[in-house]
């Protein structure tokens, strides 16, 4: 056998072994997504902040805390500057957690920020996700790390254990002094600067929380820093005691995906079975699995109105959006209104059930968000703020397209043949 034979059939081992694992992991992902409570017949939990509150936690895994005050920022132009200011404004300690961290002008601005705050002697930490952060300019952190921030990756590539970087930490959180929280979508790149009004300004919702339910955010924040530092940064310093900020209730889901159900699948899960009136989904990444797809239209069987928002021709992972049209038929056919948005990418992660119940953060509809990821979110029992959420749904409705029975009819062949294929892979998507 010549060199070249050698090294020719030595490519197609190296193919047929990366095809198998792939294959693997995408198979045990997938079967980690079906694994889930039961969907259809939990018990309204919606009906009165008090029993939400009971209920709630065991869903989450988390108390869910009255008295919090709660402001929820749409898209770039309202959510940075509060978060600058917080920095700005730091005494003591600030710690941000974060998936996507570009280069840029509002990267550089952040940059600046951390490095400014530890120059005067507040301590910033600051954790990024390895794969989602991959285009932060390595001059940004070594700014930041000279001034004197604390700058780690959560989870580097590794050959030898591709599985564990595969499990991500999707997370936003931001904590200044243990007392103001953020979280919800957004990421520090330009394309989340504007107003989510044009295809370079995406569209996106989150978050800030003064009160009780901070302490749950630093909970998140240093389940992430530990994991990624084998560091516990605890004790009054960083959990000081939260008095009672506002009127809202609020659960923080801090979900780990592992053997069981993760809080994220559970929460949405939740949601989705116990509203008995209106379901305003609005998500970047719809990509229900068939226990989802049943449940949704068995809600809309139920007399609930279930609306879902979600990105359109700005899509930016096209795969996932040929994948999430493959449940598109059984959806439309049970009465479930879908909506593509036709100006830009529409990142956010919310949902409002029964006009009461809100939830902002960063989990996505999909199998990575359920069986991967490392995910938070604020689910809320406050009226007035599922009031303002759902406004904002009926605008970005204005600006879409409505999913009908014949646009999936006059798809051929070859369109619902890649479709199933992404499908199939939706657990790597």
């Amino acid at each position: 056998m010549t060199v070249v034979h050698i090294v020719l059939w030595g490519g197609v081992g190296l193919i047929v072994f990366g095809v198998s694992v792939f294959v693997y992991v995408t198979e045990s992902v997938n079967a980690e997504a079906r694994r889930q409570d039961d969907v259809v017949s939990t018990s309204p939990i919606l009906a009165d902040q008090e029993g939400f509150l009971r209920a709630f936690g065991a869903v989450a895994g988390q108390h869910a805390l009255p008295g919090n005050d709660v402001r929820i920022y749409q898209n770039g132009d309202e959510i940075f500057p509060p978060m600058l200011e917080a920095i700005s404004s730091a005494r003591d300690s600030v710690h941000f957690a974060m998936y996507v961290y570009d280069a840029g002008d509002i990267p550089d601005r952040f940059a600046s920020a951390f490095a400014e705050a530890a120059r005067r002697g507040i301590e910033v930490r600051v954790v990024l996700d390895r794969h989602g952060a991959k285009k932060i300019p390595p001059a940004l952190v070594s700014h930041m790390r000279a001034a004197g921030c604390d700058v780690r990756w959560f989870r580097r590539a590794q050959w030898y254990d591709w599985e564990k970087y595969n499990r991500r930490t999707h997370r936003r959180l931001f904590i200044v002094d243990g007392q103001i929280g953020f979280t919800g979508g957004v990421g520090i790149s330009d394309l989340w600067s504007g107003r989510g009004d044009s295809p370079t300004h995406w569209r996106d919702t989150h978050a800030r929380i003064r009160g009780p339910a901070v302490g749950a955010l630093q909970n998140a924040f240093v389940d992430t820093w530990n994991e990624a530092t084998g560091q516990l940064p605890l004790g009054p310093r960083y959990f000081p005691p939260l008095e009672v900020a506002g009127p809202t209730a609020v659960c923080i889901v801090q979900s780990n995906p592992a053997d069981a159900t993760s809080a994220a699948q559970r929460s949405v899960a939740a949601l989705v079975a116990s509203s008995e009136r209106s379901l305003r989904i609005t998500n970047a990444y719809f990509l229900p699995t068939p226990p989802f797809v049943k449940a949704l239209c068995a809600a809309r069987a139920r007399g609930v109105d279930v609306r879902v928002v979600m990105p359109g021709p700005y899509h930016n992972k096209p795969a996932v959006r040929r994948a999430s049209r493959h449940t598109w038929g059984e959806l439309v056919r049970g009465g479930v209104e879908l909506y593509e948005h036709q100006r830009t990418m529409v990142h956010a992660k919310v949902i409002v059930a029964d006009g009461c119940v809100s939830l902002v953060g960063s989990i996505n509809f999909d199998p990575r968000s359920f069986a991967l990821n490392a995910e938070c979110a604020a689910v809320m029992y406050d009226e007035t703020i599922a009031r303002h959420l759902v406004e904002t749904f009926d605008i970005d409705l204005e600006h879409s397209r409505r999913v009908t029975i014949e646009d999936l009819e006059a798809l051929n062949i070859v369109d619902r043949l890649v479709d199933a294929a992404a499908y199939w892979i939706r657990g790597q998507l």
